[in-house]
């Protein structure tokens, strides 16, 4: 099955290539992502709950990034398994920046299917394919809006507590001290020579080798239930992009009721 598209974004290419590489965006922008976890330099794991009726059902998958060319291309290698069967293809994602300042994304994929899913048909799973993609370009592009918004005011911070500085005694008289002093100076004179004329040295342990950290920091991002894309928000993102390219479709909906409701008032 292959599938590709483009679809232009109202952001510069360099937000939507650093959205593309974070996985606090990614984990929202997937549909059903319930979990998503970095286990090696741009390799990932997740779980993926879908509920559209051709595809449904809970994903285990790995994706692998390659090719990477910021901020304009990279390929992607997925691998995912589910009770009704496996998905196994590899994709790329393009980013050309335009003129007025927006990108024209372009991605396009090669998957192969097994198991139950094979037996649903090609058109479904494509059909069902590119209105994923289409929901998680749209939640791309909220997710780049919300992070551009400026924060929120923050509060005044409250007034320092005023602390009385302590009092400091008055400096006893210099004088009374210097006679004090200079008899100590001279007792201490004689015994400090024979110490610095018998210098010591000591050897410190050379420090152990430490092991080189890992070139990735390992993370996990649990997606909230309340900010997951959820099937219900995919299904009425589809509804409306029906209804964005067909605006015709319901006045003949009203046209077709109009019908039936003056057949049967001509019967009576």
């Amino acid at each position: 099955m292959k599938i590709s598209g483009k679809s232009t974004i109202d952001a510069p290419r360099d937000q939507v290539w650093e959205a593309l590489n974070n996985m606090e965006v990614l984990a929202r922008i997937v549909p059903g992502c319930e979990r998503l976890e970095q286990v090696g330099e741009n390799e990932y794991e997740g779980t993926v709950k879908i509920g559209i009726q051709s595809i449904k059902g809970t994903y285990s998958g790995k994706i692998r990034l390659e090719d990477i060319e910021p901020p304009r291309h990279y390929k992607l290698v997925a691998a995912g398994r589910s009770a009704n069967g496996v998905v196994d293809g590899t994709g790329t994602v393009d980013l050309e920046e335009l003129e007025d300042g927006k990108t024209l994304l372009t991605y396009g994929g090669d998957a192969q299917i097994g198991g139950t899913l094979a037996s649903v048909g090609q058109r479904l799973i494509e059909g069902a394919s590119k209105q994923l993609i289409n929901q998680s370009l749209k939640a791309l592009v909220e997710q780049i809006k919300q992070r551009n918004a400026p924060p929120a005011e923050a509060a005044a911070p409250a007034p320092a507590e005023e602390t009385p500085e302590p009092a400091t005694a008055a400096p006893e008289p210099a004088a009374s001290s210097a006679p004090s002093a200079v008899a100590e100076a001279e007792q201490a004179a004689p015994a400090a020579a024979p110490e610095a004329s018998t210098p010591t040295t000591t050897e410190t342990p050379a420090a152990p080798a430490k092991a080189a950290p890992p070139s990735f920091e390992r993370r996990t991002v649990v997606v909230p239930s309340d900010e997951q894309l959820k099937p219900e928000s995919i299904m009425r993102g589809m509804v409306e992009d029906a209804l964005q390219e067909r605006p015709w479709v319901p006045w003949v909906f009203v046209a077709f009721l109009l019908g039936i409701l003056f057949g049967r008032a001509g019967r009576k």
